[in-house]
């Protein structure tokens, strides 16, 4: 039974790969700015995640009343739902049954990160075979945020250290730089990694139907964690927040308009040497 669940999982993890993959196929092609390179795997991935990663970790410095009142309205959302934590846990207690256990089991692997590693990875193969740069584009962007998240996501886990449900505590048990696991229950990485994917994914397509998919199969990954009695309700609502931020910070960062005004690069070959300097308007 085992077994067939991973299967069903791995078949609608692909089942929304495949959807992005086609609805992007029947777009029309965008022509390139003067001067962008295409999307690869490669060095200059790499330096390019790294200078996001910087920016994202240093945004906070640059946060105006508008992004203060989105970490205002989330935390107090989150005291709300950390006040009814175990409310819904014994709610879940008291209606547990054993094929809803197995839905739950289900739903969770679309929250796994070798699941969406792996499904990261189709959606790049799909555009490297299908020469489409958006789609390599979103499999590196989702790269990017699942890896930013799951860093802040570990980070909090071992600060907060709050007890799972599954160890018979309190919600209001606390276990500060503990690196037993079952002291890391705050926030959800299931929730956190598959919002993170999901939003990298509606954040470049165009249509509707995709986004609806990928945020709904993100929120069941969030909800089943809850129902397996993994996490508290209060760890999948900020874990879906802080992948959702993450992304959509990453996104916004590798937008052309949001592209430093001025760039200088250099490139180097056995044929040819060039110093390029850019100047965006």
């Amino acid at each position: 039974m085992a077994r067939m669940q991973k299967r069903i999982a791995r078949a609608l993890s692909f089942f929304l790969l495949a959807s992005f993959s086609f609805a992007s196929l029947g777009q029309p092609v965008r022509c390139e700015e003067p001067g962008s390179a295409e999307h690869k795997f490669n060095k200059d991935f790499l330096v390019r995640f790294g200078r996001d990663f910087g920016s994202v970790l240093t945004s906070p410095r640059e946060w105006r009343d508008s992004d203060l009142l989105k970490l205002a309205a989330i935390s107090g959302v989150s005291l709300l739902v950390f006040a009814g934590d175990q409310k819904v846990h014994d709610w879940v207690v008291e209606n547990t049954s054993h094929s809803a256990e197995e839905t739950a089991n289900f739903f969770s692997n679309l929250g796994d990160g070798g699941w969406l590693l792996g499904g990261i990875a189709a959606i790049y193969a799909a555009g490297e075979l299908g020469g489409r740069d958006r789609l390599r584009q979103t499999a590196l962007l989702s790269l990017e945020s699942l890896t930013a998240t799951a860093f802040f996501v570990w980070s909090v886990k071992l600060i907060v250290g709050r007890s799972r449900p599954s160890t018979g505590e309190s919600c209001r048990s606390f276990h500060p730089f503990s690196f037993s696991s079952s002291r890391w229950s705050f926030p959800s990485g299931h929730a956190a990694s598959a919002f993170a994917v999901a939003t990298a994914i509606a954040d470049q397509s165009e249509e509707m139907a995709v986004d609806a998919l990928a945020y709904s199969l993100a929120a069941l990954a969030g909800v089943a964690r809850v129902y397996e009695k993994k996490h508290w309700a209060a760890d999948v609502f900020v874990g879906s927040a802080l992948g959702y931020f993450v992304a959509k910070k990453i996104c916004r960062l590798n937008r052309p308009h949001d592209r430093p005004a001025v760039s200088l690069s250099f490139q180097a070959s056995p044929q040819k040497r060039a110093l390029t300097l850019t100047v965006a308007f």
